[in-house]
């Protein structure tokens, strides 16, 4: 009988990501070389199920929010999507696990694995992305050992690929506020972060 396939997924130790951040959280401005320096220099790729147990490990999730003609892509994850814990939210992000399959170097893998879960999500034209900061959030086990790359990138919508997962809609900065209570953990401090950047 042959063995399951493990997933490996692209973590870093924890202990590095507080000698960067120190006692941040939230949506921690650093630059952008700095993680990659870090990703690249610490990034490893550990089975996923010790990762989601193993708070001396953050796994590195890629985070982007899309946005078009300045609205932005409102999402609710559905009972058929994998993540049980995040049925019934909403989420402003795109984004995923980072595997080894993706590549062997730790950067590169992350910027495929980017690519690959925004291409497996939402059938996009990007016109640009940028980078905005870390989401690092303590306040839960499981949120401790996931450490965010959040980005905002513009796009030409095309529509969703994974139609039984999601449900969507476009709304301005706005118009987010009435669903900010249901939202997952990461889309509310990315909220508060476009909130505060973009305040009309």
């Amino acid at each position: 009988m042959e063995g399951k396939v493990v997933e490996m997924v692209l973590v870093v130790p924890t202990s590095k990501v507080i000698e960067l951040l120190g006692p941040k959280t939230g949506i921690v401005e650093v630059e952008e070389q700095k993680i990659q320096q870090l990703i690249q220099k610490e990034g490893l790729f550990i089975p996923r199920n010790q990762a989601e147990q193993d708070e001396s490990f953050q796994q590195i999730i890629p985070y982007v929010v899309m946005k078009n003609n300045g609205q932005i892509l409102l999402l609710l994850r559905t009972s058929k999507q994998g993540e049980k814990r995040l049925h019934d939210k909403y989420s402003l992000g795109v984004g995923g696990h980072i595997n080894n399959l993706d590549d062997q170097k730790p950067w590169n893998a992350f910027l495929k694995g980017m690519k690959r879960e925004i291409t497996e999500e939402v059938d996009v034209e990007i016109h640009s992305i940028d980078y905005i900061g870390i989401i690092n959030d303590t306040s839960t086990p499981v949120s401790r050992v996931h450490l965010g790359l959040l980005y905002i990138a513009e796009v030409n919508f095309k529509g969703i690929r994974e139609k039984d997962m999601f449900m969507y809609w476009w709304k301005n900065l706005e118009e987010l506020q009435q669903y900010t209570k249901l939202m997952e953990g990461w889309s509310f401090l990315t909220y508060q972060e476009l909130k505060r950047r973009m305040p009309n």
